[in-house]
């Protein structure tokens, strides 16, 4: 397959291209948590199932730091690539990886401290509080490494590198299912070891990703002497990356209500559900998720060349695309729902019923959930984290909660599985107005 440049005009056909590797990176990492998930459930039950279910946002919230300082940095130093500065893109690739590394330590050390008031935060029961205390304190010490990884997705493209990355991620979900296999079967290690081997394979991918950019490479990019003044250009990239770290971290926050919410009006069975979709919604979705990684790096270069038609048949052809993708992955995802609740639940008839009915309705929402994701990268990307944010405060925090609170008031328990396709509609209406009034309007973006 022919090497896509950043210098090229993008088509449809070769956005999709050039997303492969982030595509498949996030297809490799996802159905790897997927064996992870399986392992869990039909090895350990659906007590502990729901455990892992629960904590797993509080560990999510600090694993979306990561997203922040990846997307920020590869907005900016795609920019500076785009201006011909080189020497200066890899500056900010150092600074960002050590602020990662330092700041990653400091947050999981306080975190495993509190673990045991986080566990009672989100729910837990005294029949399940020690499974959340065991798997939330293991993932969260070995947070540098997950803040490396997560903070990667979007370096590894913006280094023209992404096979590279696709690959250390296949590494790491082929690592964690054989441990997850070792520790939680012939080493009986319970939820302890399902987080340790989860841990240990993020340490496996944090590490090749280093020992990459730390020796001489074929990439653009390379780590590099830095000084005190580039952490100057900290505050941009949190800025500019604060979009991304707003949707996962409010993607989360709203996991946390979500789960309160089902244990409310549904119980046990209902967490159990949702803790498949979130699982195998990813998977589905990493299509979507590629591109949206992807534009960022594109629409970042074409900013940083000034190339206002680019941006303009970017904008026109990410949007034709997500869209088309995202038909097509609801009607698979509708296809699939039986299969995979069987998968997961298929021991307790009961939970399965209900997880097929739950994923049938949530899958209406990958329709239009992909050009909400392009829509806020491409803002990223043009140095708009402002706009970006709003958008990802709004998909991910302020319809998800309002739905999930209106729409099971009104049509009873059951009914709240309409919550996410009804948000992510909302979302597009204000994806629309963004577009048109941020963007399309102005003859200049510079």
């Amino acid at each position: 397959m022919r090497k896509i440049e950043l210098t090229e005009h993008f088509t449809k056909r070769k956005m999709l291209q050039y997303s492969l590797p982030s595509i498949f990176e996030t297809f490799a990492t996802t159905s790897f948590q997927m064996v992870d998930g399986y392992f869990v459930s039909n090895l350990l039950g659906l007590s502990p199932y729901v455990a892992v279910g629960l904590i797993s946002p509080v560990f999510f919230v600090l694993y979306a730091l990561g997203f922040m300082f990846g997307e920020g940095a590869s907005a900016l130093i795609a920019k500076v690539l785009g201006e011909g500065d080189q020497k200066r893109g890899c500056e900010i690739l150092s600074m960002t990886t050590v602020v990662m590394l330092i700041f990653g330590a400091a947050v999981g050390i306080v975190s495993a401290i509190l673990m045991p008031v986080l566990a009672r935060l989100v729910g837990a029961s005294d029949n399940n509080i020690v499974y959340c205390i065991e798997y939330g304190r293991m993932l969260v010490l070995f947070l540098p490494a997950f803040l490396i990884n997560s903070g990667f997705m979007s370096l590894w493209i913006t280094a023209e590198k992404g096979w590279l990355g696709m690959a250390v991620s296949a590494v790491n979900g082929l690592a964690n299912v054989v441990m997850d296999w070792l520790f939680m079967g012939p080493m009986n290690m319970g939820v302890r070891g399902a987080a340790l081997a989860t841990s240990l394979a993020a340490l496996i991918a944090a590490i090749i990703t280093i020992i990459y950019f730390w020796l001489p490479n074929r990439s653009t990019l390379r780590f590099t002497r830095f000084t005190f003044r580039d952490l100057r250009e900290l505050t941009k990239i949190c800025t500019n990356g604060a979009s991304s770290m707003v949707d996962s971290l409010a993607g989360n926050l709203v996991a946390l209500m979500m789960n309160n919410q089902l244990l409310r009006y549904l119980g046990e069975m209902g967490v159990a559900a949702m803790e498949v979709y979130q699982y195998v919604v990813e998977l589905f979705m990493a299509i979507l998720f590629g591109i949206a990684n992807t534009t960022i790096t594109v629409a970042g270069y074409k900013y940083g060349e000034k190339d206002r038609k680019e941006l303009d048949d970017l904008a026109k052809n990410n949007s034709q695309l997500t869209m088309l993708c995202g038909v097509v992955l609801c009607l698979l995802f509708l296809a699939c729902a039986e299969p995979v609740a069987r998968f997961y639940v298929g021991y307790d008839e009961a939970t399965c019923a209900m997880t097929v009915r739950a994923l049938r309705i949530m899958a209406m929402g990958c329709t239009v959930f992909g050009y909400n994701l392009f829509v806020s990268s491409f803002f990223t990307g043009i140095g708009n984290g402002l706009v970006s944010a709003i958008i990802s405060f709004c998909g991910s925090l302020v319809a998800p909660l309002a739905t999930m609170f209106i729409i099971p008031a009104i049509f009873g328990g059951d009914s709240i599985w309409f919550s996410i396709p009804v948000s992510n509609l909302i979302t597009t209406l204000v994806c629309v107005i963004a577009m048109y009034k941020c963007y399309k309007q102005k003859k200049e973006l510079w």
